[in-house]
């Protein structure tokens, strides 16, 4: 991709978004410094480029440099005052918790990442949470079919492989467009739509024994709504599971990541709010994050 962009370079050398696409390049190579000067070069040629600011400084939070990736955040959004993944990531970076991340910051997440998702996750990252969860669900469900089950955020299809020959239906919705690209070749789902978790529960008449969730929630940060429209709308009882990124502290938490975490005891008291019994919850390692492994929160819900 480098050597394509630099050879467009010698052919229009004031190409801004090519120097922007460098730096991209060499940021999932984890070149940082080398990804900030091509940010730079992409500045210097268009001084008002909000998304080299935005990429800048997402490459200085890889360095450590926070102060230094505020003030990049702050340049892009001077530029760009509405701009949805840069005000998520500078509340993140400030420490500040908002109550979910922005759709945009979602889907363009997610679309960038789809292609490369199952190697960087399960091969570099040591991913093993969707057959975590899919062996935890068969082992407490027992024998027999699981009947009905949605994926919520299903991804490019992780859970549906693991889970697909234990249930006699199987749905999955995701917000990105390009991670059901990738679900789709799996061909395990019977239906899958591209639409928001909370948009889909609250026009959707909810029909399921399970809904299960790995690492979704990690984005979605106040579970009240997810909770309240799945104990209202679906019309059977059923249980709900799903991981978290967990963490001692109360409540949930935008970590600088990005991320959002999860307490047990902020999913206790939905429990206890929308008349939920908590079956099982434990812990597990989640995903290496610079080089150690996140812990994961573990839950199965009877509603």
């Amino acid at each position: 991709a480098i050597e394509s962009l630099e050879q467009a370079l010698k052919l229009k050398p004031d190409y801004a978004e090519a120097y922007n696409k460098i730096g991209n390049s060499l940021h999932a190579q984890d070149k940082f410094a080398e990804a900030i000067e091509a940010y730079n070069q992409a500045l210097f040629l268009k001084p008002d480029y909000a998304e080299a600011y935005y990429n800048m400084g997402n490459a200085l939070k890889a360095q450590g440099k926070l102060q230094e990736a505020i003030e990049a955040y702050n340049k892009a959004l001077a530029i760009k005052p509405d701009y949805a993944e840069v005000l998520h990531m500078l509340s993140a970076s400030a420490g500040l918790t908002t109550n979910k991340a922005p759709r945009k910051y979602v889907e363009n997440l997610f679309d960038k990442y789809a292609e490369k998702f199952d190697d960087s996750l399960v091969n570099k990252l040591e991913y093993r949470m969707p057959k975590l969860i899919s062996d935890l669900t068969k082992n407490l469900h027992g024998e027999g079919s699981m009947g009905s089950v949605l994926d919520l955020g299903c991804g490019t299809g992780l859970l549906g492989l693991e889970i697909k020959k234990s249930c006699s239906n199987l749905e999955g919705i995701d917000l990105s467009n390009e991670m059901l690209v990738q679900a789709r070749k799996r061909n395990v789902y019977e239906k899958l739509r591209h639409v928001d978790i909370v948009e889909y529960l609250s026009e959707t008449k909810l029909d399921f024994d399970y809904f299960m969730s790995t690492d979704v929630f990690l984005y979605v940060g106040d579970l009240y709504d997810v909770f309240r429209l799945i104990k209202s709308q679906n019309k059977r009882s059923g249980r709900l599971v799903f991981s978290t990124e967990h963490t001692e502290l109360d409540g949930f938490h935008l970590e600088k990541s990005g991320r959002y975490s999860h307490s047990k005891g902020y999913i206790e008291s939905l429990c206890s709010k929308f008349d939920y019994s908590m079956f099982h919850f434990s812990t597990a390692p989640l995903r290496k994050h610079k080089g150690q492994f996140l812990e994961g929160g573990l839950y199965v819900l009877d509603f």
